[in-house]
Formats: C-alpha cells, sequence, structure tokens
C-alpha cells in the first residue's frame, strides 16, 4: 500500500512554509503511481504563497510486490531508512529485496533504475526467496500464537505490538 505523509514545506522561491501531502512508499505495480513517477509528477509542491512548484526532497521508497523490487529515492541523506532496512530484516530474513533496495540520490537516475528492473536487466527477488520469507514469517506467526494460547493476555499484546510494528515498519 501506497503511504502518503504530511510535511511542513519552506518555499525555495518565496521562503514561506506551508503544509504538503507527498508520498512515502510508492506502490508501482498501479499503473498511475508508476505513471506519475515516470512523468514526474508525484511529490510536486506548489506553494499558496507564490505559485512556485518544486519536487520535494523528501526520500521514497518505489516498491513493485509483483516483480519483487524496491528502490529508494533518497535526495538527501536519511537515517529512516537504515532502521527500516533493519526491520525489513529481522522480519524478512537477510537479502530481502527491501533490505537489498538501492538508495539514489538522482532523481533520472532512480527512474532508469525502476527502468532496468522492468527491462529485465536488474532481476527482482527470487521466487524461492520469496517462499522462504513467506515461510519463515508464517513459522514466527504460528509460534507466537502457541504462546499466546499458553501465556493468555500478555503474548496476545505481544502478538498486537509485534503485529502493529511490523505494518509501521512496512508502510512508513
Amino acid at each position: 500500500m501506497s503511504k502518503r505523509v504530511e510535511v511542513t514545506a519552506t518555499c525555495p522561491n518565496c521562503g514561506k512554509q506551508y503544509q504538503g501531502n507527498l508520498f512515502r512508499t510508492v506502490w508501482g505495480e498501479h499503473d498511475s503511481l508508476r505513471s506519475a513517477v515516470m512523468n514526474n509528477n508525484i511529490n510536486i509542491l506548489e506553494c499558496p504563497h507564490c505559485g512556485h512548484k518544486f519536487h520535494a526532497p523528501l526520500a521514497m521508497l518505489y516498491v513493485d510486490a509483483v516483480k519483487q523490487f524496491a528502490v529508494w529515492w533518497e535526495p538527501v541523506y536519511d537515517p529512516q531508512i537504515d532502521e527500516m532496512t533493519a526491520g525489513f530484516s529481522k522480519m524478512l530474513g537477510h537479502g530481502n529485496y527491501y533490505e537489498t533496495a538501492p538508495r539514489i540520490s538522482d532523481w533520472e537516475e532512480f527512474k532508469e533504475t525502476i527502468n532496468r528492473y522492468y527491462s529485465g536487466e536488474l532481476k527482482g527477488q527470487s521466487e524461492e526467496v520469496t517462499r522462504r520469507q513467506k515461510k519463515a514469517f508464517s513459522n514466527m506467526s504460528a509460534e507466537i500464537s502457541k504462546k499466546s494460547n499458553r501465556s493468555g493476555c500478555l503474548s496476545m499484546t505481544f502478538l498486537t505490538v509485534t503485529a502493529t510494528a511490523l505494518i509501521y515498519t512496512i508502510f512508513l
């Protein structure tokens, strides 16, 4: 699921601040979102004071879950990406496509990299790795479920917190 965040933007033209809504994660298997990225129509802010338009420098993760790849656009270093990558590794296992997503600072290179995945020049995660990760996650869920049946409410709280953290990590 694509994720949007509200930001406070400062116009580089007039210096005034205003609120904006930007994508933090984009699911590229949706044609409209892929097109918005490729046509430079995503994360564009327009100042309500002077009308200046600019591409907001907020890091954004492009994901295609069908093709099993992800690419970061990171115009300036974002330490949250490091945290998210570590979370993906713990949750999905080492080597998952979220963890190994390239981090690219140049917008045109970011789009070229995405297109290289679609053309087959770069390969997404193999189906075998995906199957192993799904099995590991399923086993982890079953183990938590077993423990919650033995331990009562405390384990159910842990399961709820774990699921919430998992959702937060994926969609931040």
